[in-house]
């Protein structure tokens, strides 16, 4: 069994499309890319995070509300339910979670599909990050009665 070592004739750069020349495939990302990416990677940490929470949260309210339900249903069993650490914890990580999620993913889409400068994704991103904020704190005064008893 021999082995043989056939070398290769040099090749040219490859060009982009756009006729400048493309990044040498060295196997790692440039910082041109990342800089270039629209959606960041903390926004994508936290997405799949909420992801998490929002999937447990489901089905451990879920569980616990329509499995474990012991006695009649009524205004002040679900309010005793509602005011137990348990619940509140559950209900308030719940809202915190479906807010962010729900909102990031809008604006990976509008990212995606739309905004390309980077002054009008900063301004989208505070925009939803006030909008999130006032929702928050209008799921908090919705829960609140619950909370505080």
């Amino acid at each position: 069994m021999s082995t043989e070592i056939v070398e290769r004739p040099p090749q040219s750069p490859p060009v982009s499309p756009a006729g400048g020349d493309a990044p040498p495939a060295t196997g790692r990302m440039s910082t041109g890319v990342l800089a270039d990416s629209t959606g960041g990677m903390w926004a994508w940490l936290f997405q799949r995070i909420t992801a998490v929470v929002l999937i447990v949260g489901l089905l451990t309210h879920l569980v616990a509300t329509h499995i474990f339900n012991l006695g009649h249903l009524s205004f002040l069993n679900i309010g005793d339910r509602l005011g137990s650490t348990f619940f509140v914890v559950i209900d308030v990580s719940l809202l915190a979670a479906s807010i962010f999620h729900g909102l990031n993913g809008a604006r990976m889409i509008v990212l995606d599909y739309w905004l390309t400068s980077r002054a009008a994704r900063r301004t989208l991103s505070l925009v939803l990050w006030v909008f999130g904020s006032a929702v928050f704190v209008y799921g908090m005064w919705a829960l609140w009665p619950w909370i505080s008893h």
